[in-house]
Order: structure tokens, then sequence, then C-alpha cells
């Protein structure tokens, strides 16, 4: 069979959990696939467990400079030989029937112009164990199209976008790209860092189609304390690209994008000041009741909260001493 999907790994010093998601790719069943590995100049044995796992099942290329996380991104896309590409995480797992559920949506669901198919996920750890949803956010859609489990929900051009509203409920292991519209869009933008698959997802939902295969979920996303996630909590860089983001689209639903984004400086706030970071919590906290101010009835309600980010607001130096005295305990 000719294959209508190219797996693509974008790698960069993947060697502790690249053979797992090899694994998982290669006991796909009943789906044709190319496989492809994009190398982002790793010194560690990346490719050399690649090699070892996949042997000339897949097509390795590598350059001579560090691209990046987008523009490897944008690289899996270009080397692709395929109509459809999955770009899929190195420390990711796919679970059994996951490409089959997506070629199904692509053939099944030509006359939508599908730019995109996506279906749910959920998150292990570093050793693979289930990290609970209240944790880390799977993402995903409800089943609000009226799809039942099994079923491929549909959204026309332009409808999918709604879904995107309030953040990136897509994890990219889970979705399958359309090569066409990936170029039509001028592909991920290399210029953001932490947004920039959102970004991706809406400029091609705008344009193009877009299938939810409800079900179970069939890709396992890895949270660990190396991921972009954790180094981001340190500074605002990431919220503040997100509002750049939610600005730069009118079609998105701007209310709803400034309460999510209110409520996520909150927590950033929380977390910093936990940390002693008082002045990084002090700015979030200020971003978030300007973004949002019905959150400051969300704080008042809580006495524990309301404390604590009144004492911060009001007394960092308080804070600073307060919170310095209980990290050292």
């Amino acid at each position: 069979m000719t294959p209508t999907i190219t797996v693509a790994i974008p790698t960069y010093n993947g060697e502790r959990h690249i053979a797992e998601a090899l694994r998982g790719i290669l006991t796909q069943e009943d789906a044709a696939f190319d496989l492809l590995v994009c190398d982002d100049s790793s010194d560690d044995r990346t490719l050399e467990r690649v090699r070892a796992e996949a042997g000339d099942r897949a097509r390795i290329v590598t350059g001579s400079e560090r691209l990046g996380l987008a523009a490897n991104w944008n690289r899996c896309m270009a080397e692709s030989r395929t109509p459809w590409v999955a770009i899929f995480h190195q420390d990711d797992v796919m679970r059994p029937g996951h490409l089959r559920d997506h070629l199904d949506a692509i053939e099944r669901e030509r006359p939508y112009a599908l730019g995109l198919i996506a279906g749910p996920a959920d998150v292990v750890d570093e050793s693979g164990k289930p990290v609970a949803a209240d944790v880390v956010d799977p993402g995903g859609v409800p089943d609000s199209t009226g799809a039942g489990p099994g079923r491929i929900g549909l959204y026309q051009p332009g409808g999918f976008v709604r879904s995107l509203a309030s953040g990136n409920i897509l994890r990219c292991s889970a979705v399958t790209t359309n090569k066409r519209a990936h170029e039509i869009v001028s592909g991920f933008d290399s210029s953001l860092r932490y947004v920039v698959d959102w970004d991706f997802w809406i400029r091609v939902a705008e344009r193009f189609g877009v299938a939810w295969c409800n079900g179970p979920p069939t890709v396992s996303v890895r949270w660990h304390p190396d991921s972009e996630t954790h180094r981001f909590k340190a500074t605002l860089e990431d919220l503040e690209e997100s509002e750049r983001i939610a600005a730069k689209f009118p079609i998105l639903d701007h209310r709803t994008c400034r309460r999510k984004l209110g409520r996520a400086y909150l927590n950033r706030a929380h977390d910093a000041l936990h940390a002693g970071r008082i002045e990084l919590a002090r700015e979030a906290l200020g971003r978030s009741v300007r973004l949002a101010p019905s959150l400051v009835a969300t704080i008042l309600a809580d006495p524990r909260l309301a404390a604590q980010m009144s004492v911060l607001a009001l007394a960092p130096g308080v804070a600073r001493r307060w919170f310095s005295s209980v990290r050292n305990d």
C-alpha cells in the first residue's frame, strides 16, 4: 500500500524515551505509513537508539546546525513524502489504533477539506504512570459535535476556532496535519517559543475543516521536569506569548481568552509566591486582575488565597519574609 501518512519525529537529545516512542509507532496495525526522523544535531545516543529500534524502516534526516523547535517541525513537514503528516514527539507514546483512527477520518471525510485530524490524549510521567488531569490538563474536545465514542466529529472551515478560543486544547502528538494546509498557512512560526502549535492550529482551522476522533486516548503525552513547560514556570514568557497570539486573531472569543489568561496569570502568581519569587508573583497578580477583573471575587471567596494575595500586593516585604521562612521549614 502507498502510505498516506508520514509519522515524523523531530528529535533532539531524546535517547531516554525514543525507543519506547518508536515501539508504539512501529506496532501500529492496519495502517501503512512512512517513518521519518529529523534530528536537530543531537549530541547523545538518540540516532543510535533510532537505528537499533527501527532499522531501515526509519528515514533519518540530519543537519549541521541546530534549527530549534518550530524550524525542525517545518523540516519534518518539508521532508515528508505523503499528503498527511503526524509530528510525533520523541518522548510520547502512541497507543494501538491511533493511526488507523486518523486514516479512517481521512478516507471518509474528504468533502470537508480537512486540514487537521485530532484526537484525545492522556498524560504520563517519566516512568509511564498516569498523571491526573487536575495536575496536567490533557486537553481535548468535549463531545459537543454529537458524535459518540468511535465516531468522527466534523467541523467546517472556521468552525473549530471556537474550541481553540481559550487556549491550546490539542496535543501535538495526537494531531495529523494536511501537508498542503501547512504550506498554505506558511507553516509553524519560528519566532514563537511556547505557543507554536496553538498559533498554527488556529491558522489552519480558520481556513480548513477539522476532524475530531472521539473515543479513549490513543496518545500518551510525557510530562517531566525537563519539558519546556517547566522551564517557563520561572518567567511570564509563555503567558505573554499567549496574550500576543490571542490579540492576533480577531476570530477568537477575546472575552474567553482574557478570562483563561487571567486565571493562568493568577496561578503563576500563586506558584511564584510559594517559590519565593515575589517580584514575578506581583507582576503576574497585576496582569491577572487587569485581564479579568472578575477574578478579584474569586480571590476573595477563598480566605487563604485572599490573605496571600493581599500580603503580596500590599506588603511585598512581609510576603518575602513569610514565604522564605516557609520554604526554609
